[in-house]
């Protein structure tokens, strides 16, 4: 599954997931946003590994803005791309 959006403020997010037996087994984030320090987005895919593909949208963006964790993310928002998210999973 995969969808890429360019977020209000105009950057593009892209998610490509991977899923089995109704859970998120593999994602990967990839889009012209700046996340500093850059690693963060692994901790932000592995905290959507095994998330089952009906999570609510709002519990999705809690657990990526719990995943920054003082990081800084530059162009988007953990909404944007928990809605992108929920976009991809849901095709």
């Amino acid at each position: 599954m995969r969808c890429e959006e360019k977020v209000p403020n105009g950057k593009l997010v892209c998610f490509s997931v991977e899923a089995e037996d109704g859970r998120v087994t593999e994602v990967k984030i990839t889009g012209d946003f700046f996340l500093h320090p850059e690693e963060t987005i692994e901790k932000i895919e592995s905290s959507l590994e095994g998330v089952p593909l009906d999570m609510d949208e709002a519990e999705v963006a809690s657990l990526i803005g719990a995943s920054l964790d003082g990081a800084q993310l530059i162009g988007a928002t953990a909404e944007d791309l928990a809605r992108v998210f929920k976009k991809a999973v849901s095709q």
